[in-house]
């Protein structure tokens, strides 16, 4: 290694994960986008960890166009969250 050259902090799993999670706080992402954005070379295994770890993660199947106007059906993962806004109101007072 160049002593030169700063050292680049590693992209390791965890951080992986935790750029997925919240990439998908945002709003639903392809495995595209998310390989893409979030510098996860495997999202679907990452994916799979974050439900193991207890996440409500969906996956629906949507089309997608190619440059070439071919249609691929690609997964959109879709974060579920529990919306606990109004958790502590009693409606039954």
């Amino acid at each position: 290694m160049d002593p030169q050259q700063p050292q680049r902090p590693y992209n390791g799993i965890a951080t992986q994960r935790a750029a997925i999670l919240a990439r998908l706080e945002r709003g639903p992402a392809t495995g595209a986008q998310l390989q893409s954005e979030c510098n996860a070379p495997d999202p679907t295994r990452r994916i799979h960890e974050l439900r193991e770890a207890g996440h409500l993660i969906d996956t629906t199947p949507t089309a997608q166009e190619n440059p070439d106007g071919t249609i691929n059906t690609v997964g959109l993962y879709v974060l579920r969250v529990k919306d606990t806004r109004q958790a502590e109101l009693d409606l039954n007072t």
